[in-house]
């Protein structure tokens, strides 16, 4: 009954179509808040109207929004912050601290801010073709394989009385047995720390282009099917890689976001690019070199 009455109380406060839209907000967490003028304050000779009111609240996010719409205690208590901001900008300006250096400075820096992220946003919503994805897929076969390895992984316990030396000993033994012939997956079971993979005889899945630094990927990538990789040296420990599919081709449909992202970084690198050559950009490296020296 009381969660009745304050839903009725938030409806009278924001007028029934706006209350309609709220719940359906609620329901979907995106729907703006819309309607006609209402004054629900008045600051000297100024009034904050409902729209004013609505429009503050649509700029929070959608549950913050909600939080401050579940109750009139809490639209309340909004609005006593936004009375609160609405004097104290007032007094400021009364005061002409808008007119002071840093104030100018620290305005033209965001406002500067706004506009350079204003203008990279029109240039990352360029629409991306079902062409220019399929175009960028075929054209980089290699950015999209994947290879399907099994792992050994020592750990370099100290606590446990193993160093990161004797951790990379044992590691070199296990290369050393498993490429005389011994079954890998008796090593794993074995040596490995790894208990999820150790589990599936020391299967890791897949490993894609792009999910590992790339030193590390070319070894892997480089390896031939039943290949086994030098200990690779991690922050605790070290892991050893064994081939056990030949890499192929991620489906394009898997990819489709991956290429999206690729591609708007280029159109807004070239972007960029176009613009410092119309400008016309000159580095003296020299100077900025002695910077860097001086401190």
């Amino acid at each position: 009954m009381k969660l009745i009455i304050s839903l009725l109380l938030i409806a009278l406060i924001l007028g029934c179509s706006d209350f309609d839209n709220f719940y359906q907000g609620k329901r979907v967490g995106s729907k703006d808040l819309t309607g006609s003028s209402i004054v629900v304050a008045k600051i000297g000779g100024e009034t904050i109207t409902k729209e004013d009111l609505i429009k503050s609240l649509n700029g929070l996010p959608p549950s913050q929004r909600i939080n401050y719409l579940s109750s009139p205690e809490r639209l309340r208590e909004y609005l006593d912050s936004f009375i609160n901001q609405m004097v104290l900008y007032k007094e400021a300006e009364k005061m002409s601290i808008d007119k002071r250096e840093k104030i100018k400075e620290s305005l033209q820096n965001y406002e500067r801010r706004l506009l350079i992220q204003a203008l990279s946003q029109d240039i990352m919503d360029h629409q991306i073709s079902e062409e220019e994805i399929k175009k960028y897929y075929e054209e980089n076969p290699n950015s999209f394989k994947q290879v399907r390895v099994s792992e050994i992984f020592i750990k370099a316990n100290p606590e446990q009385g193993i160093s990161k030396d004797e951790a990379r000993t044992i590691a070199w033994l296990v290369v050393n047995r498993a490429n005389a012939g011994e079954s890998f997956e008796e090593l794993v079971k074995y040596f490995s720390d790894d208990i999820t993979s150790k589990k599936r005889g020391g299967d890791f899945g897949y490993i894609s282009r792009g999910s590992l630094p790339d030193d590390i990927e070319n070894k892997i990538f480089n390896l031939k099917i039943g290949g086994i990789s030098d200990p690779i040296e991690t922050e605790n420990g070290f892991i050893i890689i064994k081939v056990t599919e030949d890499p192929k081709s991620i489906p394009l449909d898997q990819v489709i976001g991956q290429i999206q992202v690729e591609l708007r970084k280029k159109t807004f690198s070239d972007y960029t690019k176009k613009l410092r050559e119309q400008i016309g950009v000159e580095i003296f490296e020299d100077n900025l070199k002695k910077i860097s020296e001086n401190g």
